[in-house]
């Protein structure tokens, strides 16, 4: 018998073969079973399409070489704050109530950044407050202004920003801005990088794509976080990008974005500092040589900001950045532990809701405990998918006791979280598994009354912008509904 050789029977050998060898890395990397098996589905319908994406974005690869940056940032850091930062740390049990100390050991084991005292926060809930204030310490500022934004579009009052970073470069203030380079395509496209060079300001993208990067590093994973820390003294974060909500994607349909932000001021912001100059070293050697030296030259500047000479108030904080590269889910491990620890009440606003099945046992567990458990969710949102995947978990939601409330004044885009009384957890973070895996992100834990109780009025204030969804209503929807969110659930872990 003769065996005839056939193109196409080679192709479907190998085909089938990296598609069993991509099935095959899937067991072996995806460590959360939802994300594993939504892989596999899409790997068994469609191998062609299946094995290319996973390739692609399959797994959170951020290069060698960016990984080598990273690690040799994080030496000359931890040399840093042996020198000059012994002592800021709380000791064990001391500001933080003794059942939340054990919360913030879950971040600092991770991150190596512990919760620090003395410290002072503006909670800033409009936009025309956030850019107000903004503007007023960027004008006020003497030695540096440092931007990094997920999104920068600059329209609007967005330009007013970028003036006064302008001004304070010509007065010789030390100015960097760091914007991703996907979110921040419109501003990388527009005059205002050259302008901005032009004036001796720093502009750099995070996490630049291409072709051929494409080959090495994951394209879909993108630096999250909303920075702006001016002379090292003053930092805001929150979910806030560089946007005029009257201008941004205003053919969305859903309505104006809603934000907030917090000014920090105290030794946290040396911390929020670090995390600036630590993402904009690992872009490139360049800039990993530039920031050290950079932070070398200005070593005179730093007795004035150590931490005893910082006090600004009586809050006590802890920064905790999250990224693919680390090797604990910081931000994952710090919510489900955050819940957990609930007594009487969790209310969390969050634009995108997209949980896995540990953040969802852990949620109508809470409720079924006799926690009150409120979710307060945009009632439209920018992805049809995420719509639709978040509604796949409204009846489990409803059936546990879960309050899930639609905020109806717009995309609302504030990521909060508040636990009972004294603690909560604010920043760039969505209740998804993008956020808590994937991006680049920041958020501050807060173990404060005094802060809780205002994120909580604020929350409040959403609700009162709001319609909860009742089981009965939710029932009375026509049933195909219900095939179509939870067909679109399965892809959940990806979105």
């Amino acid at each position: 018998m003769t065996m005839q050789f056939s193109w196409g029977s080679l192709f479907l050998f190998l085909h089938t073969a990296a598609a069993l060898a991509c099935a095959v890395r899937v067991l072996y990397k995806q460590h959360n079973t939802g994300t594993a098996f939504a892989w596999l589905i899409i790997l068994f319908l469609f191998p062609l399409f299946g094995t290319v994406a996973y390739l692609l974005v399959g797994e959170p690869r951020l290069g060698m070489a960016r990984a080598k940056r990273s690690e040799e940032m994080n030496r000359f850091y931890r040399g840093f704050a042996e020198k000059y930062l012994d002592g800021i740390y709380l000791d064990t049990g001391s500001g933080i109530s003794p059942r939340y100390h054990g919360l913030s050991l879950v971040a600092s084991r991770s991150t190596g950044l512990g919760a620090t005292r003395s410290n002072a926060m503006q909670l800033l809930s409009t936009t025309d407050g956030i850019i107000d204030t903004m503007l007023q310490d960027i004008d006020a500022a003497e030695h540096s202004c440092l931007l990094a934004f997920y999104i920068i579009e600059p329209q609007g009052r967005i330009e007013e920003i970028l003036n006064a970073v302008l001004r304070a470069a010509d007065r010789g203030v030390d100015c960097a801005v760091l914007a991703d380079a996907v979110g921040s395509s419109v501003f990388f496209g527009s005059i205002w990088p050259e302008m901005l060079q032009e004036a001796g300001v720093e502009v750099h993208s995070a996490l630049p794509v291409g072709p051929l990067r494409t080959l090495f590093t994951r394209s879909d994973l993108r630096n999250h976080r909303k920075l702006l820390i001016v002379d090292g003294k003053i930092g805001y974060t929150g979910s806030y990008n560089l946007v005029d909500p009257r201008f941004f994607k205003q053919g969305a349909g859903v309505g104006e974005w809603v934000d907030v932000m917090m000014r920090c001021t105290g030794p946290m912001v040396l911390e929020m500092a670090a995390v600036f100059y630590a993402d904009l070293a690992v872009e490139n050697d360049e800039n990993l040589q530039s920031i050290r030296q950079y932070l070398t030259e200005n070593e005179a500047r730093i007795p004035e900001m150590l931490p005893e000479k910082m006090q600004q108030g009586s809050v006590v904080a802890q920064v905790i950045p999250s990224s693919p590269e680390q090797s604990d889910r910081v931000i994952y491990e710090t919510i489900l532990c955050a819940v957990h620890q609930a007594k009487r009440r969790i209310t969390v606003t969050t634009p995108y809701f997209v949980p896995d099945e540990p953040l969802l046992t852990a949620l109508t567990t809470a409720a079924k405990r006799g926690v009150e458990v409120i979710l307060i969710l945009p009632e439209k949102v920018d992805s049809l998918m995420v719509r639709y995947a978040s509604r796949a978990y409204y009846p489990m939601l409803l059936d546990a006791g879960v309050k899930i409330a639609l905020f109806k004044g717009g995309l609302l885009h504030a990521k909060t979280m508040t636990v009972d009384d004294g603690y909560t957890l604010f920043g760039t973070v969505n209740m998804d598994m993008r956020s808590f895996f994937l991006n680049l992100e920041i958020s501050l834990a807060v173990y404060d009354r005094t802060v809780t109780a205002e994120v909580r009025a604020l929350q409040e204030n959403y609700l009162a912008d709001s319609s909860y969804i009742t089981v009965k209503a939710w029932q009375q929807r026509a049933k195909w509904w219900g095939l179509v969110e939870n067909t679109v659930r399965l892809m959940g872990p990806l979105l």
